[in-house]
């Protein structure tokens, strides 16, 4: 049986802005040590919204974890796909290459229907860049309409 470190969110998010890659090393470190043992129920905390500058340690982290210790933090890790150029995202396509197509799919699949319903070409690229990285091809979704949506709306960029 594992042991995790039992924190308040309050406490996790303190130290995730301690992940800020422009903080001392040493400070980065050691929250990076304390949150790798928190309680795999709070891991979706670990890539705040408004902390770009955290994503990337927030992603390795995530990675140490594994999954599927990493399970809740999946759905954020999916939305950095939004964009590649973000801190972690191409990270994040790394992470679930390691998981596999079964358990990464469903999470893309719900960044893909968000993209369609705002109408953002530009995330739909990242997604079908996302995709393609990790060989995730029609057969592999649920709702085979909304991959051959995205691959013709990139298309016509």
């Amino acid at each position: 049986m594992t042991n995790y470190i039992e924190l308040e969110d309050a406490e996790i998010i303190y130290h995730v802005y301690n992940l800020n890659w422009l903080l001392p090393k040493d400070i980065q470190e050691d929250s990076f040590e304390i949150l790798s043992q928190i309680n795999p129920d709070k891991t979706h905390l670990l890539i705040p919204k408004y902390g770009k500058s955290c994503w990337l340690n927030g992603v390795l982290l995530i990675k140490k974890i594994g999954y599927p210790n990493n399970k809740k933090a999946l759905p954020k890790l999916a939305g950095l796909l939004q964009d590649r150029n973000w801190p972690g995202a191409l990270e994040s396509i790394k992470i679930f290459r390691e998981i596999g197509k079964e358990v990464s799919v469903p999470y893309i699949e719900v960044e893909i229907e968000n993209a369609l319903q705002c109408n953002d070409t530009d995330w739909l690229e990242h997604l079908l860049f996302a995709c393609d990285s990790l060989c995730i091809e029609r057969d592999d979704f649920n709702n085979k309409s909304n991959y051959d949506r995205i691959v013709k709306l990139v298309k016509e960029l």
